[in-house]
Parts: C-alpha cells; structure tokens; sequence
C-alpha cells in the first residue's frame, strides 16, 4: 500500500484500472479522489479570553526539555503589553513562540486559529508598510539560492513589493525578474541541488553560486545586493565557508548576505521520498543551531525556519515532501470578500501579533488586477522576517 502525505487544502489522487493481457498495457478507466484537508478549526473569540502559546507539538516532540503543546504564555511575553517600548529584534532568529486566543490553555479546540501568530519573547520584527518597502527595495539587487522554500520566499517579496503577482513558475533552473518596484529592485533566482540529476553531472554549491551571480552582474559590493541563502534540509556549515570563498573571490565580500536556515519536512513516510525518523528529526534541529551560530559568526543575518516551522508541522501545503509552508495560486473572487475586525491583544506587543497589521489575504484579495497570490501564513510570517532583516539591517562586524 501506498502512502502520500494530504497537505492543507485540496490534492487529487488519480486510479488508474490497467488492463495489462495485452502487450502494452492499455488503461480502462480512471477513478479521481479529491481530497480536502481543512485547517484546524476555530472558536470565534469573545469578550473574554487568555493568551496561549506553545513552542512544539506534541505528536512529535523535538525538544524534549521544552513543553509540547499551548499552555499558558510565561510572564515575560505578558508584560510585553505593558512595556511602555519593545525593542526589535536584532536578529531573525530570535526566541519566540506561536500565540493564539483561548477560552483555555487546556483545551485546542476553544482557540480562535485564525489569529494564531509568530512573537519573539523580548523584542517584535518590524513589519514595514507598503511604501516604506517600496524605498528600502529601491537600487537592491536580491539573488536567491536554494529549493522551493527559497523560491517563495521570494514571490512573496515579488507579490509585497509589486502589489501584485504576475508571474511565477515552479522554476528549478535560473530566473531573472527585472520587473520589480516599477523596474527599481531586481530578484534572481537559482535552484539547489538539482536532486534529480546523477551525481557526477550535478553542479556543486560553488559552481551554481558563481553562475548565479554571473548571471545578475553588475552587483555592488555594498549592502543594496542582498544574498538568500537556504533551503529546507540540504544545508550546513560547510555551504558557509564556500560562500565566504565566493563572495572574497567575486569582491563582494561586504554585500549582504541572509541564512534562511532549516525546516520542518520528510516527517512522514511517503513513497518515492526519503523520511526521517523522530531521532533524525532531532539531529536537524542540531544542525539547525550550529547553522545558526556560525552564520553568526560570519556576519550574517539569519532566519530561524525551523523554529517558526516545527511548532506547525502538520500544517505543510501540497507536496509528498511535506516541506512546503506556501503555494502559488490564482487569486479567485466567487465568493465575496469578508474583512473581519482585527481585535487587540491585550497581552502581546508589537511585531506578529494581533495589533499589527500584518498584511493578509484580505489585503491582497483587493487588487484585483493581480493573477497570482501566494498563499501561506507560516511562510508569510518566516517571509516577513526577512524583509525586515533586509530593511532594518544593521551590519555585524565579523568575528576574529
């Protein structure tokens, strides 16, 4: 028997009946199964409700000194309402937690999931308004490196600053958008490692960063080019010290440079993928903390996915690898919008909570001239990150 991972939202599975007495087989009819998968269910929120919170889920429980599951939230995020300033982050992978609204802690299905969201424990990731994007992109050369998470990551920053998506692919080559901020910003974008390709054919790390920029010159050794770097499970600290290679070789050794760090995937057994077992799952977390640090080190801006993904695991979109937080879809208006009033937290601060406006699909349903959205609130949160890294970087000073 067969197994395949049903992400949220709609997959079909296709049976064929094969008659296989002739010499080549010949199909005789096929039977389609559309499955649905909802999002967790939720309890409109009332006048009177808590604070929750939780780090992990505990059906697969990574960090086993650490609690699985919502419990109440510790002081230190309570008082965030109460400070009369937040500082923000200094760093994209800062401590945090997923937050959500509860009638009670103890029990899920009291919450309101639609307004679950990501808040470091002492600080908030700006979230920068449209126009204010629109100037910090402005002259920056952003060249993206890495799998399909990379890749929206980087739609989502097409469809933000643009306000639109008119465009995209599933692109497993290298792409090239002049397109972006009225043609003031540009994105490249190369994809690795090219599984698919025998061993021996399939470009190194080195080779594909140099193609890339190569392909995206002229760039200025300056922070207005942005290197992303990531990927779901392929990369470690060795990818690291080839960048700094590259970069000294290229003379962009003070351009800006972005770790989008490990993530949630290969969880569950699917045919034709490779899985991993709750103890492999736990030695990507390592790795993911050793990334982290050393990136550091380098003078780095980094993104902490996994942390922001392994509290959600399950909540994966389409894809037998379970590693997709995103899809790219057509924006469809059958149904009438419905805007709901944002209701303030009286606990949380500032940042991804719910007295920020963090732009939603509401926001987006409203141009109607966009084909395309990319849909994905924990790729959203994770893809917001960034652009606040991006815009509000103050450069490190590399350690010796």
């Amino acid at each position: 028997m067969a197994n395949y991972p049903v992400g949220l939202g709609s997959s079909r599975i296709n049976i064929l009946v094969v008659n296989e007495s002739q010499p080549e087989p010949v199909v005789m009819t096929i039977y389609t199964l559309n499955i649905y998968r909802e999002n967790r269910p939720s309890l409109p929120i009332f006048d009177e409700y808590m604070m929750c919170g939780f780090l992990q889920d505990c059906g697969l429980v990574i960090q086993p000194e650490e609690p699985c599951g919502l419990e109440t939230l510790p002081s230190s995020y309570l008082s965030l309402g109460s400070q009369g300033q937040v500082q923000a982050c200094n760093s994209g992978d800062a401590k945090g937690r997923w937050i959500v609204p509860c009638l009670s802690c103890a029990d899920n299905r009291t919450c309101d999931w639609r307004e679950v969201s990501w808040q470091p424990e002492n600080c908030y990731h700006p979230v920068l308004n449209r126009s204010q994007l629109q100037t910090c992109m402005e002259g920056k050369k952003v060249i993206f490196i890495g799998d399909s998470t990379n890749r929206g990551m980087m739609y989502y920053l097409m469809e933000r600053v643009n306000e639109t998506l008119e465009e995209w692919d599933k692109a497993h080559d290298t792409k090239l958008y002049h397109n972006v901020n009225g043609e003031n910003t540009f994105l490249s974008y190369s994809y690795y490692p090219q599984f698919w390709l025998s061993k021996d054919q399939r470009p190194t790390f080195e080779k594909a960063l140099e193609q890339l920029i190569q392909r995206s010159r002229p760039l200025e050794n300056t922070d207005q080019t942005v290197l992303v770097v990531g990927g779901v499970q392929w990369l470690n600290t060795n990818h690291l010290q080839i960048i700094q290679k590259v970069l000294k070789r290229e003379n962009l050794s003070s351009i800006l440079v972005v770790m989008k760090s490990l993530g949630m995937g290969f969880h569950f057994p699917a045919d034709g993928v490779r899985s991993l077992s709750l103890n492999g799952v736990k030695d990507l977390f390592s790795e993911n903390t050793q990334i982290l640090i050393a990136a550091k080190k380098c003078g780095y801006e980094v993104i902490d996915t996994f942390s922001i993904t392994m509290g959600r695991y399950k909540e994966f979109l389409q894809g037998r690898c379970a590693c997709h937080f995103h899809e790219v879809g057509k924006l469809t208006f059958s149904k009438p919008t419905i805007h709901r009033k944002m209701k303030l937290s009286r606990h949380s601060g500032k940042g991804f909570s719910r007295n920020s406006k963090l732009p939603g699909l509401q926001d987006f349903l409203s141009i109607s001239n966009s084909p395309y959205h990319v849909k994905g609130p924990i790729n959203q949160v994770y893809s917001e990150i960034l652009l606040s890294r991006i815009c509000m970087n103050k450069r490190r000073h590399t350690s010796t």
